[in-house]
């Protein structure tokens, strides 16, 4: 494993990330792990038959071991580049690294949820290890700017490389029809929104809007697929308006495919949002969607062209928007030929060539300091 990219993450799903990654990869052999306990992760990387690994500690107070265990995993294997993914696994993988005498990489996927709330020391260390680190990667211009505007990262530390994405299997009009059968979705016209159930991705702006576009378009059902730490919280603000026939909580699902070729209109209204990767999947499909005009969304959605934007937080402009596409069938086809071809540009393969040459630029700026090291004893 001489020479392998060592990605670090801090939960061990299988997610399609990672997944591809290990698929993609080429100048480098690849390991990909977690700091939690083995799961999905590891087995999914097994199948591919990628080297995997797992800290194993699921506590914050148990770090200092997940930190002597990745020391001894850098030096064991001789890791080339830590690659390090979201924030505990990038402190400590920044602290590691530098006493196992690696390259450290970091890609920063959130954006600035936690400058909006306040919270201040999270935002320091963000801010600190993009400073100390070889290399940031940032997965849009919005989130880059945020870097080097408030935490005062220097702009030649951050390259921008957006998200690449393999294609999604297409949808068979079998498959369709089950997800329409089982959801009793019928002859309705349907909005999706796929994101995690946290408050950040402004799903109670969504449910404000809907008796709106049902005043305007007739019968519409809502499914919110994903999971996440404020589902209560959210089911409960669905129950105290009423809204309980027309929203349908579906819970993490793997019918991506079909799910979205059974909806009309794809939604992500963010308050806080580095890049947008699901309105990037619906737009492969050739869905229209409606975004905010937050973060990353307005790269992915080519500032409109490609999709409806709307001020985050503003229920009134996503119902107008919403309303527009169900509204305007010749816009929603527009709109979706126009995404489809967009997001062709996203690749993985793409990604990964541009990792890769992060990858060699901080390889070889260690070796001219070791040099220039030893020239000067």
């Amino acid at each position: 494993m001489s020479g392998a990219i060592c990605h670090l993450i801090d939960a061990n799903l299988d997610t399609s990330y990672f997944r591809s990654i290990a698929r993609n990869s080429a100048l480098h052999p690849v390991m990909i792990g977690s700091i939690a306990p083995a799961g999905p992760l590891q087995v999914a990387m097994q199948k591919l038959e990628t080297r995997t690994f797992s800290l194993e500690v699921s506590k914050r107070w148990q770090y200092p071991l997940a930190l002597l265990r990745l020391v001894r995993l850098l030096r064991r294997e001789k890791v080339a580049v830590l690659h390090a993914h979201c924030f505990d696994p990038t402190l400590i993988g920044l602290v590691a690294a530098r006493l196992a005498g690696v390259r450290i990489v970091f890609t920063r996927h959130h954006s600035d949820h936690n400058i909006r709330i306040g919270a201040r020391w999270h935002t320091r260390i963000d801010a600190w290890c993009a400073r100390h680190a070889d290399h940031v990667i940032a997965v849009s211009e919005a989130t880059r700017r945020i870097m080097v505007e408030i935490e005062k990262v220097p702009s030649s530390q951050i390259t921008v490389i957006y998200n690449g994405m393999d294609s999604l299997p297409n949808p068979t009009p079998e498959g369709v029809e089950r997800v329409r059968r089982e959801l009793g979705l019928l002859d309705k016209k349907v909005c999706l929104m796929m994101a995690r159930l946290h408050e950040e991705k402004g799903h109670r702006f969504l449910f404000d809007s809907i008796r709106e576009i049902q005043s305007r378009v007739g019968p519409v059902v809502f499914l919110f697929a994903g999971d996440g730490p404020h589902r209560r919280q959210l089911e409960e603000y669905v129950i105290a308006r009423g809204l309980q026939n027309e929203v349908r909580f579906l819970g993490r699902r793997d019918d991506v495919s079909d799910l979205i070729a059974a909806s009309s209109v794809v939604v992500l209204p963010s308050l806080a949002e580095s890049f947008g990767f699901t309105l990037l999947e619906a737009m492969s499909l050739g869905r229209p969607v409606v975004g905010s005009t937050t973060g990353g969304i307005p790269e992915v959605v080519a500032a409109g062209k490609a999709g409806l934007l709307v001020p985050p937080a503003d229920s009134q402009s996503l119902a107008d928007a919403i309303c527009g596409l169900l509204q305007n069938a010749a816009l929603a086809d527009a709109m979706g030929e126009a995404g489809r071809k967009h997001a062709a540009r996203f690749t993985f393969a793409g990604m990964i060539r541009r990792y890769e040459a992060v990858y060699e630029r901080v390889l070889d700026a260690g070796t001219l300091a070791q040099e220039s090291n030893v020239e000067t004893v």
